[in-house]
């Protein structure tokens, strides 16, 4: 929008992806001088791509998954062992000796990771 001789515009993306996250910190450690940032690289881009000044141009954007095996592996380790340190000592040793908890707990974490691959 213009105003007062200056475009005035409201940028606003998610922290989803690690390119999001990078591009957002990028612009949050250059202060004030987003700008003339801004200015400088679609510049760069349109100077790049002339086809899209053209009353019909068409941009393409691609869209990269928010789904990062890793950190889905992470976080569902995270959630587990925090519900099994919330579980009663007593409860465990009524279950299953000692010895054998860490190796069903494994058993059990493996194969919810390999059931992921059904969301892939």
């Amino acid at each position: 929008m213009k105003k007062d001789g200056k475009y005035r515009f409201t940028l606003q993306f998610g922290a989803d992806s690690e390119e999001q996250i990078r591009v957002g910190e990028f612009l949050e450690s250059l202060g004030n001088k987003k700008s003339a940032v801004m200015v400088d690289v679609l510049n760069e881009y349109l100077a790049s791509r002339p086809e899209l000044q053209k009353a019909h141009g068409k941009i393409e954007v691609k869209v990269a998954s928010g789904y990062n095996r890793d950190r889905m592996e992470q976080m569902i380790r995270q959630i587990v062992e925090e519900r099994i340190a919330k579980m009663q000592l007593t409860e465990i040793q009524a279950d299953a000796p000692q010895d054998k908890i860490p190796e069903t707990m494994e058993d059990d974490i493996a194969q919810m990771l390999d059931n992921l691959d059904l969301f892939q």
